[in-house]
């Protein structure tokens, strides 16, 4: 990618954020950059182009993230992810107020989307019942319990930043993570609880 088309991207990033898909035009984008309209059309030839390039760089982005799966044995390979999705949505927290944006007019980026959030959810309970067979997380007390705790993360993870923003309150990937270690922590045998003061604890303080 050209270093024009990077700063178109980032600089579509940041307005959609502020102002919403729908609302930002390409004369916008373009002052913005500091191009023209006309070069700015011989990179991307209208707004959906735009919107769809951003929305690849996005994907290809959390596709990689997902990519490194069961990377250590341990708890920590639950913390890094925790930490490249945080870094992730951080980075792009713009996705958060054009999600119905997306819903109505880009069918083809919803259904991207929607398939590697089904696969953040899958893997968490992979992780879920990795850690049961080792021995970390207590068997369910009943039908669904992990199920639950898997979606719990789900949405933590994609909404605990948004909400943090609503509220005025902190964003780090310290509080991130603890958030998300704090649904984990009350289904840990006590193996899982001396593992996670070794390896997690350190960590996160």
């Amino acid at each position: 990618m050209t270093a024009t088309k990077q700063r178109i991207i980032k600089t579509s990033e940041r307005l959609f954020f502020q102002y919403g898909i729908a609302n930002v035009r390409l004369q916008q984008i373009a002052d913005e950059v500091g191009i023209s309209v006309g070069n700015l059309a011989y990179h991307y030839k209208n707004k959906e182009a735009i919107v769809s390039a951003v929305y690849d760089a996005l994907l290809y982005e959390l596709s990689e993230i997902l990519s490194a799966y069961l990377v250590y044995p341990d708890l920590s390979d639950f913390d890094k992810q925790f930490s490249d999705l945080f870094t992730f949505l951080n980075e792009n927290i713009f996705y958060i107020n054009n999600i119905w944006e997306i819903e109505r007019t880009y069918p083809d980026i919803k259904k991207e989307w929607a398939a590697l959030n089904n696969k953040i959810l899958l893997q968490l309970k992979k992780r879920i019942k990795y850690n049961i067979q080792r021995g970390i997380i207590k068997q369910e007390s009943y039908p669904g319990e992990h199920d639950l705790l898997a979606q719990s993360l789900f949405l933590s993870i994609d909404f605990w930043i948004p909400q943090q923003l609503l509220r005025g309150k902190p964003v780090s990937a310290t509080l991130y993570k603890k958030a998300l270690w704090g649904l984990l922590f009350p289904h840990f045998t006590e193996e899982g609880k001396k593992e996670f003061d070794k390896i997690i604890i350190p960590i996160l303080n």
